[in-house]
């Protein structure tokens, strides 16, 4: 098992703050694409509510029950009709605000270390919600139908590259979650995130 059910038995609380954090940082990934759709003209999730904070217009029951199992959260896709670059530049919004948002989480653990030394859980779960929200961001990178990268490259990408990846939308989110699957076991996933993570770790280490 490799989501955060694993912290249930033990440190029942981390597993709480650690939840909320991640799936808070997957509610603004959607809140700031659907922003950003609205400001270059589609105002498609805008209008389906998908700029506002609740977390029921973000995140299913299933969803929610595969993070906690596997540690993949797949919130509910923001639609977007625009196409070409402003379709890509809404869609790429998403994995550069869980950077920013794990950056953000890792400067509010240093003020914690500071401000809160003796609240160990709130320093574990900031630091694991900051390390998951980066895995979520490369990894939606991947190219396929159900991740950003993926809805990109369908709408703005060549009609090459869009009718290869045509086929593979009927597998929609499983497809995700296979993936994630494979690449955590075979240690793919922690390679590809730990440039990132270092990067992100050395802006914070920049600071007195």
């Amino acid at each position: 098992m490799f989501g955060p059910l694993t912290l249930i038995a033990r440190d029942p609380l981390v597993l709480l703050l650690l939840s909320l954090a991640v799936l808070g940082g997957l509610t603004l990934h959607n809140m700031v694409q659907a922003l950003l759709a609205r400001r270059l003209g589609d105002p498609a999730a805008s209008d389906a509510g998908f700029t506002s904070p609740e977390p029921p217009v973000h995140h299913s029951l299933v969803s929610l029950l595969l993070y906690l199992a596997l540690g993949l959260a797949l919130p509910r896709p923001v639609p977007v009709r625009l196409t070409g670059w402003r379709a890509a530049l809404a869609l790429m919004s998403g994995p550069v605000t869980l950077l920013l948002t794990a950056l953000l989480l890792l400067l509010l653990q240093r003020l914690q270390q500071l401000l809160l030394s003796g609240f160990d859980p709130l320093g574990l779960a900031l630091g694991r919600a900051a390390y998951g929200l980066t895995q979520h961001s490369v990894f939606f990178l991947l190219p396929l139908p159900s991740l950003d990268l993926g809805r990109a490259l369908l709408l703005a990408g060549p009609l090459s590259l869009r009718r290869g990846l045509g086929p593979l939308q009927v597998a929609g989110p499983p497809l995700a979650y296979i993936f994630w699957l494979l690449l955590a076991l075979s240690g793919g996933l922690s390679w590809a995130t730990e440039p990132f993570w270092r990067g992100l770790g050395g802006v914070v280490g920049l600071l007195p």
